[in-house]
Parts: C-alpha cells; sequence; structure tokens
C-alpha cells in the first residue's frame, strides 16, 4: 500500500463512497423500501466487516505515517545543513538576507510537517470514530 497519497486517496474514496450512498438512496426511493431494506443489509455487513480490516489500518497507517514523517524531517535538516555548508565554503561569507531566507524555509518545512502531523491525527479520528 503506498502512503504517498493516502490522505488523497481516503479523501476521494470517501467522496465516492458518500456519492454512491446517495445514489443508492435515490434508487431506494424510486424502486421502493425493498431495494432499501438489501442496500442496508448489505451496507451493515460491509461495516461489519471493514471496522475489522480499519482497525488494523489505523494503527499500520499511524505508524508508518510518523515513521515517515520522521525520516523525511531528519534528511531535510541533513539536506538543509548540507546545502547552508556547502554555500558557505563556495561564497565565502553568509549576509543575513541568506540567513533570514534559510529561517524562512525551515518554519515553512516544520510548518508543513506540523499539518501533516495533524491531518494524520484528523484521519485516525475520523477512522476510528466509524
Amino acid at each position: 500500500m503506498e502512503y504517498g497519497n493516502s490522505k488523497l486517496d481516503f479523501k476521494k474514496y470517501t467522496k465516492q463512497i458518500w456519492l454512491a450512498g446517495l445514489g443508492a438512496f435515490s434508487k431506494a426511493e424510486e424502486e421502493g423500501s425493498k431495494l432499501f431494506e438489501t442496500l442496508v443489509q448489505t451496507g451493515s455487513e460491509l461495516e461489519a466487516k471493514s471496522k475489522e480490516i480499519s482497525n488494523y489500518d489505523t494503527n499500520e497507517i499511524s505508524k508508518k505515517t510518523k515513521s515517515s514523517v520522521i525520516e523525511t524531517k531528519d534528511k531535510i535538516e541533513k539536506l538543509v545543513e548540507y546545502g547552508i555548508y556547502q554555500s558557505l565554503s563556495k561564497m565565502g561569507l553568509v549576509t543575513v538576507k541568506d540567513l533570514q531566507k534559510l529561517e524562512k524555509m525551515i518554519l515553512e518545512l516544520h510548518q508543513k510537517i506540523d499539518i501533516i502531523l495533524e491531518e494524520n491525527n484528523e484521519i485516525k479520528n475520523n477512522i476510528q470514530q466509524k
């Protein structure tokens, strides 16, 4: 399973389920309560099966996402440090503007990491609530 686009995939999958549910509800109104009862029964069976899977997947996704974020953060920090070192070596000096630009980039990276962690927690909470 690829985790790079998991949030986008999850949103897309959730939207598809929602739209399928709306379509099914519309069909149920058109074709009567018998179809509706069949859909409710099928949905209940699917929900029972998916709860078992989602509990496992939630924990695994959370662990892998956290690990991936930490690894990415470490790699970014190393790349930034190396980039700074290389720049200083080539230029022989550093300006205040250069330092401010680097500081801004680091702050943006930290903000993005915080957003990823928050989104991961939201996804985890949403899955656990279902």
